[in-house]
């Protein structure tokens, strides 16, 4: 499963605010490590081995691929050309029910 990736910085930054190790990037296998930006994560588990951990991993959705949107007025996501939720709203207040 993949998240959006404005779904994804709203994530990262939660955790980062509660002072949690956050690492973003592409995830490779090298001389089986697992690196996400020059930072080998097998290194960081192997750290943490022995506590209680919460890990939380997702795909971001490639943005080649993906055309979603963020709205500028109420911050929801959309794809086409105008976010139908403001399009709905603008519709009602103009009387169009």
């Amino acid at each position: 499963m993949t998240i959006s990736r404005n779904n994804a910085r709203s994530l990262s930054a939660a955790a980062a605010r509660v002072g949690a190790t956050i690492l973003g990037g592409r995830l490779t296998l090298e001389d089986e490590h697992f690196i996400i930006n020059k930072t080998d994560v097998t290194a960081l588990l192997e750290k943490l081995a022995g506590q209680n951990v919460i890990l939380v991993v997702t795909g971001v959705d490639n943005p080649q691929t993906e055309r979603t949107k963020t709205c500028l007025t109420c911050g929801r996501e959309y794809t086409g050309s105008e976010c139908p939720h403001c399009a709905r709203v603008r519709s009602r207040l103009r009387g169009n029910h």
